[in-house]
């Protein structure tokens, strides 16, 4: 089923119906997206705090 068959299916639901797609993808989406800060992993957050600290002057720069 392609994109816009789905969009015309979602149409011609009733409002009701409408609602709970709409509810279940904006869960979806919230679901997906706190998994994907556990797929970053401590090691690299380590890594990324430490280049961000020991170059703090160069990033205030960059960001002027």
């Amino acid at each position: 089923m392609s994109v816009k068959e789905i969009i015309a299916e979602f149409d011609r639901l009733p409002a009701e119906e409408q609602e709970e797609v709409v509810n279940y993808v904006l869960s979806h989406r919230a679901a997906n997206e706190s998994a994907g800060d556990e797929k970053v992993s401590t090691d690299f957050k380590k890594l990324a705090d430490e280049a961000f600290t020991k170059n703090a002057e160069l990033f205030r720069k960059l960001a002027q």
